[in-house]
């Protein structure tokens, strides 16, 4: 019943949220309720379609305001409408882009963010049956003038996964859970960003024998369900698996296993951003860490798109009623 009444609150605070904001953004002559209902179907859509391209293009733009540049947008548009008199518009949007973009702010973000992505207990357990690596958007394919496939940012999954293998011992089965790049056109093997993840995981050390493609998982939950059904097929769902993601959303993919029946998975999380405090070498704090830069707004983005998934995973009760 909390679980309900909190999704209930939440999807209130939301539209009364849209509701404000496209109240001053929209003039009021095209305000009608005619559009009104038009948002309310499309964001019903987006909620039960999120894998839809249309639909994925349209959250995009719908959150688009809520993330700091498009906040701070949004609120300079605004001012600019009033004749730059609303100073409080302005001042709120260079804030957001002050602070968003700062590394020491980034950084302490960071740190909650992903201060649970992993248990002491579970990080020194170095077996299990099956390790899945979430790869969507950690390559770049091989495509002139490219001569190899590329690494992104968040690549160092692959190489975790395969150093994984390496020290397992016992050879478990390796998912490379990833579906088709959105922004390319071909046949499905050569859009499909899992076969470049097998790839580079043979490359590194890992027969592919022991690797198995899912190349539909284009989120966290459509890459939960398939890759379920692969350990289920195999008799592994109910053994030990690890899973390998970024540390700010590993909590999240952790509890969307569980909920789709994968109870007994360990998140091995990398890609970080934080600096553990107490530890060595630690973080020195200088001026440029007070100096605003695209890679701190990069990573105050991420982790602001991270809690807008978690929320909307709550909503759809895929979090187990817990959004932290």
């Amino acid at each position: 019943m909390f679980e309900l009444l909190t999704q209930i609150l939440l999807w209130l605070i939301i539209a009364v949220i849209l509701y404000n904001l496209f109240k001053k953004v929209i003039p009021k002559e095209y305000f009608t309720l005619l559009g009104a209902l038009l948002l309310f179907g499309l964001i019903v859509i987006a909620f039960f379609f999120p894998d839809n391209n249309v639909v994925s293009t349209l959250w995009n733009v719908m959150s688009f305001p809520l993330k700091p540049v498009g906040a701070s947008i949004v609120l300079l548009s605004l001012a600019l409408r009033n004749g730059l008199k609303a100073k409080n518009q302005v001042v709120a949007a260079l804030l957001i882009l002050l602070i968003s973009s700062t590394p020491f702010f980034a950084n302490l973000l960071a740190q909650g963010a992903e201060q649970q992505a992993f248990t002491p207990q579970e990080a020194a357990t170095q077996t299990a049956s099956a390790i899945v690596v979430l790869g969507q958007g950690t390559t770049q394919p091989n495509l002139p003038p490219r001569t190899q496939i590329q690494l992104t940012d968040t690549g160092d999954r692959i190489l975790y996964a395969a150093q994984l293998y390496r020290e397992s011992g016992n050879q478990p089965l390796v998912i490379a859970s990833a579906g088709p790049r959105p922004n390319l056109e071909g046949s499905g093997a050569q859009v499909a960003e899992a076969n470049d993840i097998r790839t580079l995981l043979v490359q590194l050390g890992v027969p592919q024998n022991q690797i198995v493609v899912e190349p539909k998982g284009t989120d966290l939950r459509t890459s939960a369900e398939a890759v379920e059904d692969i350990l289920r097929n195999r008799g592994l769902a109910d053994n030990r698996v690890f899973l390998v993601t970024s540390a700010f959303n590993s909590r999240r993919a952790q509890r969307t296993f569980a909920e789709v029946g994968l109870t007994n998975i360990v998140a091995k999380p990398t890609n970080f951003f934080r600096f553990q405090p107490g530890a060595t070498p630690r973080l020195r704090i200088q001026i440029e860490s007070f100096v605003p830069s695209v890679e701190a707004l990069t990573v105050t983005t991420r982790i602001v798109e991270e809690f807008l998934s978690r929320l909307y995973y709550l909503l759809r009760g895929w979090l187990g009623g817990e959004l932290i």
